[in-house]
């Protein structure tokens, strides 16, 4: 079973589609109330059955998720350097069993101590897949997961064999095989602790999570209702937020909470791509372009299907496109270069050599493989704004240059995911990847390895495979990254999926309250700063 992960099909590439929005009646331009009390209102996207960070992956959820639970470790802000938050301590001699103490003094918001049964309790739970948790692959690394998880019949076992608790404070995770980045994977909210009391009936506290963040829910949420939060007086964490309260509406229409914006509703406000050419004089000196760009639009390639099995014919659709003007029909977007995010530590730019238009060299491949025979089908998702005005640029670019002839199959975003994963997909589809933890690895291995998450196009090298094994198991990081260098190297020369954009999301803002935003982290309007 591969892990579930968050994408996305939008052509901005990324993983995160959140309209913020905040402080509607606070009453003062730095967000504080009447009586002292700094509140946001953070405007989401679709509403969501749950708030369970075990059984939740989608970008809605894990955001509000973020206020109620607290990972193991998180990359900083300001350093882009791993640092512990629940855990202690995360080491280990050989990247395959590996020790996790955690801090003493966490609680639950019902009470109960948060310790390394905790953990493994809900690990375990997550990792048995008849219980359908939706980050059941996070641990698919771990001794023991096939025992869960049989391609048929009963499981043989309902604990996973590589887990065990040593005292209230320690576990101990031996994983099927070395891999050295598995301290950053506790960055990801999926691998959070549930109370005994939830795993005891997950579904009586969908409505009614219980964490350890530095927020619990305020009141009832009921469905259909905003989720209102207030300050966990009992959180253990060093990095709380100044907020006091916090309100997360959900918009199915980000153009909605623009107009909010405009009209001095909302302090958040994310800029829809029908307001490209907008929003600097709609809201002159109130928007702000995120730093980080933690995240990869492309192509994805039949490769087992004619005529995409053909190296020439992957590079020439690549070479023809002009990436200056696609990247122009999406709010923060720029060209890639490479296969993987520019926030990476590892990272390099002009990786991809058939990412610079070449009009005549992609003609010169096009005809070596004998042309592209019939239409080229390009596969969108038609419930995403904008995304069909940019499938038609990239199909007018290949008509225009190659000559080739295109038929566009627009689809909601929920029937595609399932087409393409079940192999039905035979034409070219636009995706976006973000990564769930801040490493080179986790762009290599969900797109291009054979077992990858997201290679629906089936793509498939044993050494790109044997070599993410050897990178994985090497314990010196800096020997790791050059490994994975090594990777993208041969990913390029082989052109399995074409790299389109980066996105650094614009937002429009309010003056007196800033979200969080650095170079190495997403924008976190739960952590905003407030002008005295």
């Amino acid at each position: 079973m591969a892990r579930t992960r968050r994408i996305a099909t939008a052509a901005t590439g990324t993983a995160v589609a959140v309209v913020l929005a905040g402080c509607s009646g606070s009453g003062g331009d730095d967000g504080a109330g009447k009586d002292g009390v700094r509140s946001l209102t953070i405007a989401t996207a679709a509403e969501i059955p749950l708030l369970n960070p075990s059984n939740d992956n989608g970008t809605t959820g894990i955001q509000i998720e973020s206020a109620l639970w607290a990972p193991l470790t998180r990359v900083d802000a300001k350093t882009g350097k791993l640092v512990n938050v629940v855990a202690e301590s995360v080491t280990s001699q050989d990247a395959k069993t590996w020790t996790i103490k955690i801090k003493p003094g966490w609680t639950f918001t019902n009470g109960e101590k948060l310790t390394a049964k905790s953990f493994v309790d809900t690990w375990n739970y997550t990792a048995l897949g008849e219980h359908g948790f939706a980050n059941n692959g996070a641990f698919q690394r771990v001794k023991g997961y096939e025992d869960l998880n049989p391609a048929k019949g009963k499981p043989k076992a309902t604990t996973l064999s590589g887990l065990k608790v040593v005292d209230d404070l320690t576990f101990t995770v031996t994983l099927k095989a070395p891999f050295s980045p598995y301290p950053t994977t506790l960055s990801y909210l999926g691998v959070s602790a549930l109370s005994a009391e939830t795993l005891k009936n997950p579904d009586r506290y969908k409505h009614n999570p219980i964490g350890y963040g530095a927020y619990k829910l305020d009141g009832e949420w009921k469905a259909g209702q905003p989720v209102r939060l207030t300050r966990n007086k009992d959180y253990q964490g060093k990095d709380a937020p100044e907020a006091d309260r916090i309100t997360f509406r959900f918009f199915s229409n980000p153009e909605t909470a623009y107009n909010e914006f405009l009209a001095g509703n909302v302090d958040y406000a994310a800029v829809p791509s029908s307001k490209i050419d907008a929003y600097k004089t709609d809201a002159p000196g109130k928007w702000s372009q995120a730093k980080a760009a933690g995240n990869l639009s492309y192509l994805n390639l039949p490769v087992t299907l004619k005529p995409y099995g053909d190296t020439r014919i992957r590079r020439a659709l690549s070479l023809a496109l002009d990436r200056e003007s696609l990247a122009k029909l999406k709010p923060g977007n720029f060209p890639a270069t490479s296969f993987t995010a520019p926030s990476i530590e590892g990272h390099r730019e002009n990786t991809c050599t058939a990412c610079t238009q070449d009009v005549a060299e992609a003609k010169k491949l096009l005809s070596e493989a004998g042309g592209f025979p019939g239409k080229l089908r390009l596969f969108f998702a038609s419930d995403n704004p904008g995304e069909q005005v940019y499938a038609e640029a990239l199909g007018n670019m290949w008509r225009q240059k190659l000559g080739l002839k295109i038929q566009y199959v627009g689809k909601p975003g929920a029937e595609i995911g399932p087409l393409a994963n079940e192999g039905k997909l035979d034409g070219i589809r636009i995706m976006g990847w973000g990564h769930d933890y801040p490493s080179l690895e986790d762009y290599l291995t969900p797109l291009f390895a054979s077992y990858g998450d997201v290679n629906t196009g089936r793509y498939k090298d044993a050494k790109v495979d044997s070599m993410l094994a050897s990178a994985n198991a090497e314990v010196d990081q800096a020997k790791a990254t050059k490994d994975y260098q090594a990777i993208e190297d041969r990913i390029d020369r082989q052109m399995p999926v074409v790299p389109l954009a980066h996105s650094r999301d614009v937002y429009l803002h309010a003056d007196g309250v800033e979200p969080l935003n650095t170079r190495y982290t997403s924008v976190d309007p739960v952590r905003s700063t407030f002008g005295e």
